[in-house]
């Protein structure tokens, strides 16, 4: 039992010091992206041909392993119970949103938001049951990508992460600092609990998101650009909160005569 409780912490330990490089890794990247090193409008997807490849990866991983999964989830657990387990993994993560509204000042919303992850944490016992919201404390999304590009800082070249999906080199960062503001980072839980944890929670969102995957396949057009174009005008939709951007044509290669085939959504459990 030594061996093992040793062995357990010197795995967490090795564990949050690649965790902690990764963030300073990332968080450098970042900074090179507010410098200017971005590249400009015409070169917003200058990997494109790597992008393409981790894509396909993607979609062939997406069919054969978490679709089937997906699928057996909606058929075997009722709705109701599925609302129960998205909600408590949602209200998990809050603590990310209440962390980039106070980066961005929000301070309203900061307080509502963590009056919101308070009642449904207890009443809403662990977040199954969003009571806050009957409370008129609405859930906001937000997160580390936001905080810089309202910070100002460019998207950068567009990336297609493994596993994860549609990202830019702004929005990358986002997925280090989403990880050490979960709580269950700092908790010493064994795997036997975390691994179905996270099978789950992939499981769920992917149920969540089926009907966007099923509207890309069947839009008639390349899948990819799809994609791409939906992730990119979604995020820009978020920093500017729906205001109109004050650059036009960002997402529009130069010489494309309106063509699609330009930058461009969010879902990372888009292949």
């Amino acid at each position: 039992m030594r061996i093992a409780s040793k062995y357990r912490e010197e795995l967490a330990s090795v564990a949050m010091k690649w965790w902690s490089r990764m963030a300073l890794m990332l968080a450098g990247v970042a900074v090179s992206v507010c410098g200017g090193c971005a590249a400009g409008p015409n070169k917003i997807d200058p990997w494109e041909k790597t992008n393409r490849c981790i894509y396909d990866f993607n979609d062939a991983a997406d069919r054969a392993v978490l679709k089937p999964l997906a699928d057996g989830y909606v058929k075997v657990v009722p709705q109701p119970v599925r609302s129960c387990i998205g909600n408590g993994f949602d209200n998990l993560v809050y603590f990310n949103v209440i962390f980039n509204d106070l980066l961005q000042t929000k301070w309203c919303q900061g307080l509502g938001d963590t009056m919101r992850m308070t009642v449904n944490s207890t009443i809403g016992i662990a977040g199954m049951f969003d009571v806050a919201s009957k409370w008129n404390l609405p859930a906001h999304d937000n997160d580390f990508g936001v905080t810089l590009g309202r910070w100002g800082c460019a998207p950068g070249p567009y990336l297609v992460l493994p596993l994860t999906g549609p990202s830019c080199l702004r929005d990358a960062p986002g997925i280090g600092v989403e990880y050490l503001a979960t709580p269950t980072t700092w908790l010493n839980l064994p795997l036997l609990i975390t691994i179905p944890m996270y099978v789950t929670n992939t499981v769920d969102l992917r149920s969540r998101f089926d009907s966007v995957v099923r509207f890309r396949n069947a839009a008639g057009i390349d899948p990819y650009v799809w994609t791409r174009d939906a992730y990119l005008q979604f995020r820009a939709s978020r920093i500017s909160e729906g205001k109109p951007t004050t650059q036009p044509g960002l997402y529009e290669d130069e010489g494309d005569d309106g063509d699609a085939r330009s930058s461009g959504t969010r879902p990372s459990t888009l292949p």
